[in-house]
């Protein structure tokens, strides 16, 4: 098959065998897609879901709970989060959740619902990203969206912030500070970019940094000018909202990105791709090239994986991803969350 792009192949890891067949949720009406994801001191997972489309939500994006393991769960509504209503780019769209100290901090974008995409007009933007936390475990967000008057994160650069996890609660943290990734626009971006800030400043727009550079042994160099930042990973249009999480049972990071065959369409399949790295920054290798993963009438996107449910051995895990939002995936129910176990070739 052709890439349409070079990377090296991990000396680290060999690949991903998949373990089982794609499980979706067993209730076809409780709908959505993107779920960023966090296991939180509590020991359960939330997340959030654009365009939910159940319960009291229906565009827009809501706050949900998923409780239980990988075979079992049980999706919860938290929050129906019903001022922050719009299908698609139209409307706010969830990117990055992340608990530290017990607070949850949610990341999401299309605040400002008017910018354009860089690379294609047919594509959704992803831009303007804010960032809210919540004390009580998602039932009350501050700030309220009417309070928000700019985007903390304006434009495309930094548009759709995904923290990176490190485990129950941040544990397995590198340092005290937050980390998190983003792409230029939602669906077939191009570059990848890293900022951290210190874990009690996320909400300070001026504690934010990213990186700039690289020293010559490799380390990367920060600046706190959003427009000084760099990519970390460039791959012409092959960089949908990103997961990267870190395995503490391998001490590398995993980052998982997807692209559509057609920009923003439903119904012409993705390619999943999957890479690692000893730092957050990189130097990043291929893991994994899917195309037309899990074929192309399901079109999934957006592949997540629930550090609650990485096995004991370290490496066997559930990938988490959306399907189809057209009509067609409608109907057939893959608009909702799947779940595909999956292990590790270790080198």
């Amino acid at each position: 098959m052709e890439k349409r792009f070079s990377i090296r192949q991990s000396d680290y890891i060999k690949g991903i065998e998949w373990c089982s067949d794609r499980i979706p949720y067993p209730d076809p009406d409780i709908k959505g897609d993107t779920f960023p994801m966090t296991w939180a001191d509590d020991g359960e997972i939330y997340t959030s879901a654009g365009d939910p489309n159940w319960g009291e939500s229906k565009s827009g994006l809501d706050i949900e709970k998923f409780s239980g393991g990988p075979t079992d769960y049980k999706i919860t509504k938290v929050h129906p989060m019903n001022d922050y209503l719009g299908w698609g780019g139209d409307g706010p769209k969830p990117s990055g959740m992340i608990c530290v100290d017990g607070i949850l901090y949610f990341a999401f974008q299309n605040m400002l619902r008017t910018r354009k995409p860089p690379f294609s007009l047919a594509s959704q933007h992803g831009s303007d990203a804010q960032i809210v936390y919540s004390t009580n475990k998602g039932h009350f967000w501050v700030p309220t969206l009417a309070n928000i008057a700019t985007p903390m994160f304006p434009g495309h650069k930094f548009g759709g912030p995904t923290f990176i996890n490190f485990g129950q609660n941040n544990a397995n943290a590198r340092d005290d500070y937050i980390y998190a990734v983003s792409t230029d626009q939602w669906d077939n971006g191009s570059n990848l970019r890293l900022g951290r800030v210190p874990k009690d400043g996320i909400m300070r727009r001026e504690a934010w940094e990213w990186v700039c550079a690289f020293t010559v042994s490799g380390d990367a160099a920060w600046h706190y000018d959003l427009n000084e930042a760099i990519p970390i990973l460039s791959l012409y249009r092959f960089v949908g909202l990103p997961e990267m999480i870190y395995l503490a049972s391998i001490q590398r990071y995993l980052l998982l990105t997807w692209r559509l065959h057609e920009d923003f369409s439903p119904e012409d399949g993705t390619d999943l791709l999957v890479f690692e790295a000893p730092e957050p920054w990189g130097p990043f290798s291929l893991v994994h090239f899917e195309e037309y993963w899990e074929g192309k009438e399901f079109n999934p996107y957006c592949p997540r994986v629930p550090l609650k449910w990485i096995e004991p051995d370290g490496v066997t895990g559930w990938l988490q991803f959306s399907g189809s939002w057209g009509a067609c995936g409608q109907q057939a129910g893959y608009y909702r969350s799947n779940v595909r176990q999956f292990r590790l070739k270790m080198r």
